[in-house]
């Protein structure tokens, strides 16, 4: 069966993995970002005892124990000129059932950093073992915790973005693109029972792109690096007891190690991608995970060129055989120029929503229900509705950064996979951090072709067909007008 996540063009990755730019056949040149650079990380680690429920499957609402710490960092890049400050915040959080939490979340932090709306990116790194955000459930076991670590987060971000703002310091940003293994399709067709299930197919399509970026000073020393790569940090399931940041906490070890500065995981398009083995209750398989990403990551980010740095071709040099030679040379005046635009903007796109019952129904329908796993997929559902309103459309916010010769394009859903890739095909010689899950989420954007088919996106969704396409014409809109 023709599985549907398959494109109808084939995208080539080889030009993703190539970042350098050529010129003439004679000069390579890279992508790079010039500006004030700041960063510092806190820990967030929740409360044994918080309500951690994220699993339909788990007979358990809390949690036995910790497997790694959490941990949020904060990014800052600021112009040159002092006009322009970006705040890129990474959070070890799943999700915000209740999107009322996450909306006091970010106020507090605006509150505390002055920073415009457009300015602050918080991107979650979509654990499935970590406390679910619902402050309003009374009902729930431990819930009665998740508002003051929702405090406990606005706090500690806030004091990350204030840290880095008085570290701040002159730095390039050296951007390049590698690969990975850790993500598969998860879209199967189970032909025996007839019905499409959450999990590996081994036939499907997976993006494997890793972006990384490395942020030096200018005496060389790393401050950061990052890494955005689209997987569903999905391993840890409901037979695990212990809140983890799941493959996530064993790659930032291993980036921080290897480089010595904070390392940032940047969740990207993951709606149809996740780990091969998958679902499992040991937490050694996390870490495998995260070893395979970090690693990879730690690959691509060894192979970048120096800082400001054009790649020229200098002729031939007669030895045992005649030798092409190449050498480093400073990026032009002009080069330079560019690489120092800053800016950031929010855009509004209209997505037409699926008709849903009413929070009053679901509510009557959740009271009513004593099936555990089905209670919990009304609940989900009744906190999906509160958040949609009663708007026909859903005015679903798009932030894009210009840093230099890249961009950033965030989303608050779940995307799937093709979004990225469109626009990195569509965009070669512009590395592009596509983040989903960033200042909340409601539902996953899929292909228009996956509807009707019973897939778990598409079913979960609020988002009518459609609404993947249209959004992945206003980010191609969107980062063309960041470079016009």
């Amino acid at each position: 069966m023709t599985n549907v996540n398959q494109k109808s063009k084939i995208i080539n990755h080889q030009s993703l993995i190539q970042s350098p730019i050529l010129k003439n056949m004679r000069q390579v040149n890279f992508s790079f970002t010039r500006c004030q650079f700041g960063v510092a990380s806190r820990d967030v680690t929740p409360p044994l005892g918080i309500y951690a429920r994220s699993w339909g499957a788990a007979p358990h609402d809390r949690m036995d124990g910790v497997h790694r710490p959490f941990q949020t960092t904060a990014a800052l890049f600021k112009s040159n000129d002092g006009g322009v400050e970006l705040a890129l915040v990474a959070l070890d959080l799943g999700w915000f059932q209740d999107q009322e939490d996450e909306n006091a979340l970010r106020a507090a932090i605006h509150a505390r950093t002055g920073l415009n709306v457009p300015n602050l990116l918080i991107n979650l790194s979509h654990t499935h073992a970590g406390p679910n955000m619902v402050s309003s459930a009374s009902d729930k076991p431990g819930v009665e915790y998740v508002k003051p670590h929702l405090a406990h987060i606005a706090n500690q971000i806030s004091d990350a973005i204030l840290e880095a703002r008085n570290r701040m310091q002159s730095a390039w940003v050296t951007y390049g693109y590698g690969r990975c293994s850790l993500a598969k399709n998860r879209d199967w067709y189970d032909e025996g029972q007839g019905r499409w299930a959450c999990g590996y197919n081994p036939t499907g399509h997976a993006d494997d792109t890793v972006l990384v970026a490395r942020v030096t000073n200018d005496d060389d020393k790393i401050l950061a690096t990052l890494v955005n790569y689209a997987c569903h940090p999905t391993t840890l399931a409901w037979d695990n007891h212990l809140l983890s940041p799941d493959f996530i906490g064993a790659t930032r070890e291993i980036l921080e190690r290897e480089f010595g500065a904070p390392a940032l995981f940047l969740q990207g398009a993951s709606g149809d991608l996740g780990p091969r083995e998958d679902y499992v209750g040991d937490a050694a398989v996390a870490d495998m995970h995260g070893r395979n990403l970090g690693y990879a990551a730690a690959a691509a980010l060894s192979g970048l060129p120096p800082p400001a740095q054009t790649f020229v071709y200098t002729g031939i040099l007669m030895s045992g055989a005649d030798l092409g030679t190449w050498e480093y040379r400073g990026i032009t005046d002009a080069q330079k120029a560019n690489a120092e635009q800053i800016s950031a903007q929010e855009l509004i796109v209209d997505l037409p929503r699926k008709e849903l019952p009413s929070v009053v129904e679901l509510q009557e329908r959740y009271d009513a229900e004593t099936n555990r796993k089905e209670k919990e997929r009304l609940f989900r559902r009744m906190y999906l509705a509160r958040a949609m309103g009663q708007d026909k459309d859903y005015k679903m916010p798009m932030w894009l950064w210009r840093l230099g010769d890249a961009a950033v394009v965030a989303v608050p859903n779940e995307l799937y996979a093709s979004f990225q890739e469109t626009l990195r095909a569509k965009f070669p010689d512009t590395p592009l951090l596509v983040l989903g899950v960033t200042n909340g989420a409601l539902g996953y954007l899929a292909p228009q072709e996956t509807y009707g088919k019973g897939l778990y996106q598409e079913w979960q969704s609020p988002f009518a067909a459609g609404c993947l396409e249209k959004t992945t014409e206003e980010a191609e809109k969107g980062v063309e007008g960041l470079f016009s």
